[in-house]
């Protein structure tokens, strides 16, 4: 049988007089945006999904500030920790819709610490969790801003990274490499100083007076930030020689010093200054009365070879004094001082390095500092 040959038209295609071809149109359709969902998109079969691109970090200002103060750059990492609530916010890109996995892991350890995601909930105060504060898809990819509060109870609460995964959703697709935050210890320059009997500290550069002062006043700055990495040096005054002397240090200050000396490198540190009474009278009572000197203010007597006593055997201690309040160490042959009685002895040797940089050695009199005190 003759079957007659079709020729092709050449007219459009009436897609209301083909219902199975709209159908099949409709099902291509479904098919292509199912095929692309499901994880955010991105990387293509069998691999991952996009990771999240980092934007920028916000840090809480102080507290009741209600502030974020913003970092942009994560190399070296942000030296930003412990913050105020334990908490940051992360600002980055990731296709919209995405699901993420965060975690804090300890770069020491490798002890990683998977957070939960907070969705409106009321959490413990001592829980972590991580939320979605907002999500833009006007853009693509979509921008987030993610807020991250670290649970109370971590290896190492000031030094952590910040992981972010975006989850992949598809089985022929995988999660994304991790989006990672590093964040440090904050470098702090405090030191804090705290005064035991009846005496007083004061700090080089200045930042510190604590304790009492000579006229019975109480100092009260006993805690300084110094603000960068530097060198301060702690002098302790005994408030009336007569009573009371400096016994010794207790806290970061190294043993058997008169002046504490401390490097500070970002660490927070702590002196306490020991005082104790003598019992009795010091030898100042055997000489005359320091003379007032406009300006500054009498504190001690000097002492002999203070850092080189093993070297000076015969030297006395605190120094002796002649009848005009000079003050005078050991014999040196040959140095016969009219001012020390013509005992063999000389005033210069005399010194105020046990009252450390504040104490001026002046004669006759003794040793005095600068006059500051209320």
């Amino acid at each position: 049988m003759n079957v007659p040959s079709r020729r092709a038209s050449t007219s459009p295609i009436r897609r209301t007089s083909r219902p199975f071809q709209a159908a099949a149109l409709v099902a291509l359709a479904v098919t292509v945006v199912v095929g692309c969902g499901g994880g955010g998109g991105g990387g293509g079969n069998n691999g991952p999904v996009a990771a999240p691109s980092f934007t920028s970090l916000e840090i809480p200002g102080p507290l009741g500030s209600n502030s974020w103060n913003t970092v942009n750059n994560l190399s070296p990492p942000p030296e930003v920790l412990p913050t105020n609530g334990r908490a940051v916010r992360l600002n980055f890109d990731a296709p919209g819709g995405s699901v993420f996995n965060v975690s804090l892991r300890d770069p020491a350890s490798g002890v990683v610490t998977t957070l939960s995601q907070n969705t409106g909930g009321n959490p413990a105060p001592e829980s972590g969790f991580f939320s979605i504060v907002n999500e833009d898809v006007s853009t693509t990819p979509a921008k987030f801003l993610m807020y991250v509060r670290a649970p109370e109870l971590l290896s190492d609460p000031v030094n952590f990274d910040i992981q972010v995964v975006h989850q992949s959703l598809r089985t022929d697709m995988t999660d994304s490499s991790p989006m990672v935050v590093p964040l440090r210890r904050r470098k702090v320059f405090v030191v804090n100083v705290t005064v035991q009997g009846d005496g007083h500290v004061t700090s080089t550069p200045s930042g510190i007076q604590c304790g009492t002062s000579p006229a019975g006043h109480a100092l009260t700055d006993c805690s300084f930030d110094f603000g960068s990495a530097m060198s301060v040096s702690l002098a302790p005054g005994s408030n009336n020689l007569n009573t009371t002397k400096f016994k010794a240090w207790a806290g970061n200050c190294a043993p058997n010093t008169q002046v504490c000396v401390l490097s500070l490198t970002g660490t927070s540190l702590a002196a306490t200054a020991m005082f104790e009474t003598t019992g009795g009278a010091v030898s100042a009572s055997l000489c005359p009365t320091a003379p007032t000197v406009v300006g500054w203010r009498w504190i001690d007597v000097p002492d002999c070879a203070t850092n080189d006593i093993a070297g000076h055997p015969t030297a006395t201690h605190p120094a002796l004094c002649d009848s005009t309040g000079y003050y005078c160490c050991e014999s040196v042959t040959g140095s016969n001082s009219p001012r020390c009685g013509g005992a063999d002895k000389h005033e210069f040797i005399a010194d105020c390095e046990r009252d450390g940089p504040r104490g001026r050695l002046i004669q006759p009199g003794g040793c005095y500092e600068v006059d500051s005190f209320p």
